[in-house]
């Protein structure tokens, strides 16, 4: 009996030492394969899972250790964060409306605010803590989607260690992935982590619910609670709920005896139970929406449906969807500032064109063969509706973020990770032998992509080595101007005048190649740059009262035109301009866009 409570007590640690380093792996390949060894100390499942997930966090924490050196970064960090009032300001009954509004960042996340109340309470503006409270969230999320997955590929088999340990890899190459990196290293990005806690655990007590039997409400109950502190989060998990109905038709028998009405696709109970999901998400998008078109503050108009056009939104929805996939496999080049598409000719479109019709037709074969692969028709199609409020349909044309593939991600790896459990002999191996090997590289690479957020240097750094860092002079211009900032700031007042100088240049440049293509409204949008942050000189001013003239806009360029006499009293083209604007009739009346 002594003996062998003491063998008990034996750890892993001791395990190794007393058996070797040989003998602890041809264990691990052991539980693997379901093949046991003679003498093997074997551990029950459940503590062979939690030693796992241990392990998993130490990985991810040692990957991403750096960020409790790193400072914010005045990349939107001091808009959301040191200069917000919603974080600093005292308690009423005014900041809990504003709270629950979305003018801040132009997104409803009254639970975010509320969360980092409570951390700004506790540690101040300490950069330490805010970062570390974001790997925390990661890890969270991390182990969360470890047993989650490990919840789901264990339905209609046999437990055991091939799918632990299929979990584990899994969790692992989405936690460790290089498009993590900007989650866990910028600050303003945390949101996304906090979300994924949500809906990951809300997911968990969704599947629970319906073999629950008496605690089945309470499982639901659990779920809706959580899915709604995601969505008052972050909107990017708005569309929660339709991975719910998707994971309702296609996760597993389409039908079960024993399932209760409302988890039986088609019932009226089950369409009631989704509306309770989607309509907390409606109204969050609503709110995003309806503040993203009044444009308060700093941000920009958001360009209403005419301005683009609904089938250019759609294709480049469906082209970043593609792309979301691709950059799972080839995550290069990755960046917080990608510069709004130019959807002219060009091998521009061709991407576009490409990247839609393969996600296209991936979604298209995925419906029609939804009943004889519902397996790929949740993965494809569930990826699709998580990834819907990240593709830009209310926004300018642009390549996806980083951050925006933080849900879709899940389900794609997930999707995968079932895959190979259908592998057997050498592909088994080989697909081992690949997910560790994509563990271990994911956490190279996220190492390397994690050091551009460590402070605003390094992030202004690699934005400016970025190959796409000159494809749009105004973000160029403005990252210029937020480093010269950063560099006044901290005394080096020779650096922030060299960068100042290229903001001034980046502007003007710009503006004459506008020019030289006859493109006015491109060019007064520059102007207004220049303007806000340099002034404009009287040549300038005249110059921009004739592109007004050119665009019909009288009024306008008359206010221009005389601002500029004062600099110019005795300018014959600005005389001849003011004629000009006085004899022109005004132009017709109506919506007028610009870019």
């Amino acid at each position: 009996m002594g003996r062998t409570a003491t063998a008990c007590k034996v750890g892993p640690l001791a395990v190794a030492k007393k058996l070797g380093a040989g003998r602890t792996l041809a264990i691990a390949g052991s539980r693997l394969t379901g093949r046991r060894l003679p003498n093997d100390p074997m551990l029950s499942p459940k503590q062979s899972f939690i030693i796992g997930l241990a392990a998993l966090a130490a990985l991810i924490t040692a990957v991403y250790w750096p960020v409790r050196t790193f400072d914010f970064v005045r990349w939107d960090d001091d808009i959301n964060f040191t200069q917000n009032p919603l974080i600093t300001a005292p308690w009423s009954w005014e900041l809990a409306g504003q709270l629950a509004g979305a003018g801040q960042a132009l997104r409803f996340k009254p639970v975010y605010w509320l969360a980092c109340r409570a951390l700004h309470g506790a540690a101040g503006f300490n950069p330490a803590a805010w970062h570390f409270a974001g790997l925390l969230l990661h890890v969270t999320a991390a182990l969360l989607f470890s047993l989650v997955l490990r919840q789901i590929l264990d339905r209609g088999r046999p437990p055991g260690p091939r799918v632990m340990v299929t979990a584990l890899l899994a969790a692992g190459i989405w936690a460790l992935h290089p498009l993590r990196a900007e989650t866990v290293g910028w600050v303003t990005a945390s949101p996304y982590a906090l979300t994924a806690v949500f809906l990951l655990g809300a997911f968990a007590c969704y599947l629970q619910a319906p073999g629950a039997g008496r605690q089945a409400g309470r499982w639901l109950a659990a779920a809706w609670l959580l899915a709604v502190l995601g969505y008052g989060t972050y909107p990017a998990g708005a569309t929660f709920g339709l991975w719910l109905m998707a994971v309702d038709c296609w996760l597993g028998p389409r039908a079960r005896t024993d399932a209760p009405t409302w988890a039986a696709p088609g019932r009226v109970q089950w369409w009631l139970k989704h509306v309770l999901f989607l309509l907390p998400a409606v109204a969050a998008v609503g709110i995003t929406v309806w503040t993203r078109y009044q444009t308060p503050g700093i941000f920009t108009a958001a360009p209403d449906i005419a301005a683009i056009g609904l089938p250019t939104r759609v294709v480049v929805a469906l082209a970043n969807l593609g792309v979301l996939a691709w950059r799972l496999v080839w995550p290069v080049n990755l960046t917080p500032n990608l510069p709004p598409l130019n959807l002219g000719l060009g091998t521009t479109l061709l991407a576009v064109l490409v990247a839609a019709g393969a996600a296209a037709f991936a979604l298209l074969w995925a419906w029609r063969q939804r009943h004889r692969e519902s397996g790929v028709a949740l993965v494809l199609l569930g990826c699709a509706a998580l990834a819907l409020p990240c593709l830009g349909l209310t926004e300018r044309p642009n390549w996806p973020v980083d951050r925006y593939s933080h849900l879709a991600h899940l389900v794609l790896i997930g999707g995968a990770a079932a895959l190979t459990l259908r592998l057997q002999g050498r592909w088994l191996g080989a697909a081992a032998l690949a997910a560790v090997l994509a563990v271990v590289g994911s956490g190279q690479a996220s190492r390397r992509q994690l050091m551009i957020w460590q402070d605003s240097e390094s992030l202004f750094t690699h934005m400016e080595q970025h190959p796409g860092f000159g494809d749009n002079p105004r973000q160029k211009g403005h990252v210029y101007i937020l480093w010269a900032r950063t560099e006044a700031t901290a005394g080096r007042l020779s650096k922030a005048a060299e960068l100042f100088n290229r903001a001034q240049e980046t502007y003007v440049t710009a503006i004459r190649l506008a020019l030289q293509r006859q493109d006015y409204p491109e060019a007064l949008a520059l102007c207004s740059h220049l303007e806000h942050h340099f002034g404009l000189t009287s040549t300038m001013r005249r110059e921009k009262g004739a592109w007004l003239l050119q665009l019909g806009r009288r009024a306008e360029a008359m206010v221009e035109l005389r601002q500029a006499e004062s600099g110019l009293p005795d300018d014959r083209r600005l005389q001849t301009l003011q004629a000009e604007a006085a004899t022109r009739p005004p132009a017709p009346t109506g919506p007028r866009h610009e870019r």
